[in-house]
């Protein structure tokens, strides 16, 4: 299995509040997963998933894509 970058995404318990973190070193998903499981307070964050950083889309990165297509 290739290494790439990964980002931990985070929901915070108190108010909702989506946090993420990227890992700064490649990994494979096993062991990206094995890290934020670790490095994650279960009493303040819940995580939500483990995604490549490379396939994070903000919202504007979106429009932008869908007004070059048409």
């Amino acid at each position: 299995m290739a290494a790439t970058n990964w980002t931990i995404i985070t929901r915070r318990k108190d108010n909702g509040i989506v946090v993420t973190f990227p890992l700064l070193s490649k990994w494979t998903y096993k062991t990206a997963v094995a890290i934020a499981n670790e490095s994650t307070d279960t009493s303040t964050f819940e995580i939500i998933c483990v995604v490549e950083t490379n396939k994070i889309m903000l919202k504007d990165e979106k429009e932008k894509e869908k007004k070059t297509d048409i």
